[in-house]
């Protein structure tokens, strides 16, 4: 369960960290405030995108290795996020960090009924809710104290040892969970629909929160609709949906 833990607070930890920096790493990129609020939103958006197919793929390639998969993914990524040198960089860095992040938390709690009886599955369930709820509150907290005493690229490489060690946790202590050969195989254009459907309508909610022009912000939801109803077309004929309709 520590890795587990671990894995959680890291990747939900990242999603509020950078906002109390961004001026800073704005400044010190020299990017305008428009453009630097993509290194919040790269990596909400590539996580909510890539939650329900990842889940998919840890039923069809088993749990562990998509979580420590994320957790690699999320560990390198942070490394490529603190050595970034121009905006650009960071931002594309961010999105695969949010990917790493979705591939942590979208098995978790799948993981949990491996590890628990029963009878505790729920209390477990309830502790890693609890993690999650309190590291994103204080993820501010946390960054102002480390920018209080380091530059900001030490935001996203304190990762890296916590990382590693939830790694190598993962490896030791979580059980395979694949058992038979899967019926089915993973479906991919269910996956970009998902991925698109998810990350137009953030994308869409937040042009709106930041007063982008209202046609720009209807035709990303109305794109977002777009792929909601080919995605229920197609999931209604897939024996083993994405989206259970």
């Amino acid at each position: 369960m520590a890795t587990l833990i671990l894995g959680s607070a890291i990747a939900t930890l990242d999603t509020t960290i950078a906002t109390t920096a961004l001026p800073t790493i704005a400044a010190d990129l020299h990017a305008s405030p428009e453009t630097s609020i993509w290194i919040i939103n790269a990596y909400q958006l590539a996580m909510v995108a890539t939650l329900l197919p990842l889940a998919a793929c840890g039923d069809i390639v088993g749990h562990r290795r998509v979580y420590t998969g994320g957790l690699v993914l999320f560990t390198l990524a942070s490394l490529a996020c603190g050595l970034a040198s121009s905006l650009p960089m960071l931002i594309a860095a961010r999105t695969l960090q949010g990917i790493g992040a979705a591939g942590i938390l979208s098995v978790t709690s799948a993981l949990i009924r491996f590890i628990y009886p029963h009878s505790q599955i729920g209390r477990a369930q309830g502790l890693n809710a609890l993690i999650v709820a309190v590291f994103f509150a204080i993820g501010p907290l946390v960054a102002s104290g480390v920018l209080t005493v380091a530059t900001w690229p030490w935001l996203f490489l304190i990762n890296i040892p916590l990382g590693a060690f939830a790694v190598v946790l993962a490896f030791r202590a979580l059980p395979r969970t694949t058992g038979e050969r899967p019926s089915h195989s993973f479906d991919g254009t269910s996956g970009i629909l998902v991925a698109g459907m998810f990350g137009l309508l953030i994308l869409g909610l937040g042009d709106a929160a930041h007063q982008a022009g209202l046609v720009r912000v209807l035709c990303e939801w109305g794109a977002s609709l777009v792929c909601f109803g080919a995605l229920l077309f197609r999931q209604r004929r897939n024996p083993a949906p994405l989206l259970p309709v």
